[in-house]
């Protein structure tokens, strides 16, 4: 038997130190300095007594598991080299109006943020996400590129004229499902800050950064990408 992550856990590396994102209470947070460093010798895979494992289970870091399953930093996301908000490219109206969508997809997805927790919400995101369209390539075509930063761009400009304060946690979960209902698989990806520690998230497909721009992503570093 070996150990793993808790599942609602992740973790990244900032100036050697672990920041963990946990998405069922919906908090981030670090270790004391002696339990960081148990941790980190745990993921280079230093044999440890039995009393400094226990530790890492008895504050919720690790779950006993089986078979292959080992310790792991956030999953991997393309670094971002462009930003749909950033071209210089005119934007190319849908055919349909978004207006609507935009203002029911915020709207809804602010309740349910409110009324539910975060992980239920996330988990719903990528069932309506997954049902809608497929992943694509981390090498955009060009026709696909396009097409992101159309229906990017309709998502913020109709995003101006709904009356929900803005937050990156909820308008991106909103564009997420906005672009899924147009055949666009895209990813949220939840960064972190250190000095003082702050968090964010945004929207990405490939390298293709969809609601920020490119220098304030690359200024965090991802914990989570679903």
């Amino acid at each position: 038997m070996s150990d793993h992550l808790a599942p609602d856990l992740s973790y990244c590396l900032i100036d050697g130190h672990p920041v963990f994102l946990d998405i069922e209470s919906d908090r981030y947070f670090r270790l004391s300095h002696a339990l960081e460093q148990v941790f980190l010798a745990y993921t280079r895979g230093t044999l440890l007594p039995d009393s400094d494992r226990d530790k890492l289970a008895g504050c919720g870091i690790v779950a006993p598991g089986g078979g292959d399953i080992s310790l792991v930093p956030a999953a991997p996301v393309a670094l971002p080299t462009e930003s749909a908000m950033e071209q210089a490219a005119p934007y190319r109206p849908e055919k349909t109006n978004a207006a609507l969508d935009v203002l029911g997809t915020v709207c809804s997805t602010w309740l349910r943020l409110r009324r539910h927790s975060l992980k239920s919400n996330l988990i719903a995101m990528r069932a309506h996400r997954d049902n809608h369209a497929k992943a694509a390539s981390l090498a955009l075509s060009p026709v696909l590129r396009e097409r992101f930063c159309n229906a990017a761009t309709a998502f913020q400009n109709a995003r101006l004229y709904v009356p929900v304060p803005t937050c990156c946690l909820h308008d991106s979960i909103a564009m997420v499902r906005f672009l899924a209902r147009r055949g666009l698989f895209a990813h949220l990806v939840f960064g972190i800050m250190a000095n003082p520690l702050s968090a964010h998230c945004w929207v990405q497909a490939g390298h293709l950064v969809l609601n920020d721009t490119v220098g304030n992503t690359r200024a965090h570093t991802p914990i989570r990408v679903i």
